[in-house]
C-alpha cells in the first residue's frame, strides 16, 4: 500500500537522484574516452615493453673482487706529496742495493788494505828482530861560540872569540874550551874541529860575526 513520503525523504531522494546522475555524466563524458585512450595507450606500451629483451644482469660485477681502501695513499682532501709509485719504489729499491753493495765493497778492500798493512809491519818487526840496524853515528858538540875575528900576521893568526861575556884567543892548533880545537884561521871565517876522538876529521866553518 502506497504511503506519502514526507518532506525530508523527498530531500533525500532528489539528493539521491542528482548524485546518480552526475555519476552517469562522469561515466560516459569526454573523459571517458581520453581515459579509454590513456588506457589503450598504456597497453601499446605495454606491449612494447613486453617485446623488448630483457636487462642482463653482470654477476661478475657482482662477485669482482673490490679494492681494498689505502689509508696510507694521498688524501684528496690534504694538500701534500703524493706517495711514490710502483716504479718509484722499485728504483729506489735498487738504488738503496746498490749503494749497500758499494759500501760493502769498499769495507771488504779497506779490511784487505788493513791486512796487508799489518802483514808488512809483522815482517819488518821480524825483520828488525833478526838483523838489527846499527845506531845512529854521535853527533857533535854544537859549537856555541862567536868568532869575532883575528890578530897578528898572516902566518901565525890569533883566532878572537866571544863565549858570553868572555873573550877566547887562541891560535891554530890550539883547543878552546876542552872541546874544539882551531884548525884553520881564514879572512872571514875560521875552521874548528873536535877534540873527541870518536869526531876525528870532522869539523865546522863558523863565520866571523859583524857587529852585535
Amino acid at each position: 500500500m502506497a504511503r506519502k513520503l514526507s518532506a525530508r525523504e523527498g530531500v533525500l531522494l532528489g539528493v539521491l537522484a542528482a548524485a546518480g546522475i552526475g555519476y552517469m555524466w562522469l561515466t560516459s563524458g569526454p573523459d571517458q574516452a581520453g581515459r579509454a585512450g590513456t588506457a589503450r595507450d598504456a597497453g601499446a606500451k605495454k606491449g612494447n615493453i613486453s617485446a623488448q629483451r630483457p636487462p642482463v644482469v653482470r654477476m661478475d660485477l657482482l662477485t669482482a673482487k673490490t679494492e681494498k681502501y689505502d689509508d696510507q695513499g694521498r688524501d684528496l682532501f690534504k694538500y701534500s706529496q703524493r706517495p711514490p709509485s710502483a716504479a718509484e719504489i722499485r728504483r729506489l729499491r735498487e738504488e738503496a742495493a746498490r749503494r749497500q753493495k758499494e759500501m760493502e765493497e769498499a769495507n771488504k778492500r779497506a779490511a784487505e788494505e788493513a791486512a796487508l798493512r799489518l802483514q808488512e809491519a809483522q815482517a819488518k818487526a821480524k825483520e828488525a828482530v833478526l838483523h838489527p840496524q846499527p845506531p845512529p853515528p854521535p853527533t857533535p858538540p854544537s859549537i856555541d861560540l862567536r868568532y869575532l875575528g883575528y890578530l897578528g900576521p898572516k902566518d901565525n893568526r890569533i883566532a878572537v872569540f866571544e863565549d858570553g861575556k868572555d873573550l877566547l884567543v887562541a891560535r891554530k892548533g890550539e883547543v878552546v874550551k876542552g872541546l874544539f880545537r882551531v884548525v884553520d884561521v881564514k879572512w872571514e871565517t875560521v875552521v874548528m874541529g873536535f877534540v873527541q876522538p870518536e869526531f876525528k876529521g870532522q869539523t865546522q866553518e863558523i863565520a866571523m860575526t859583524h857587529g852585535k
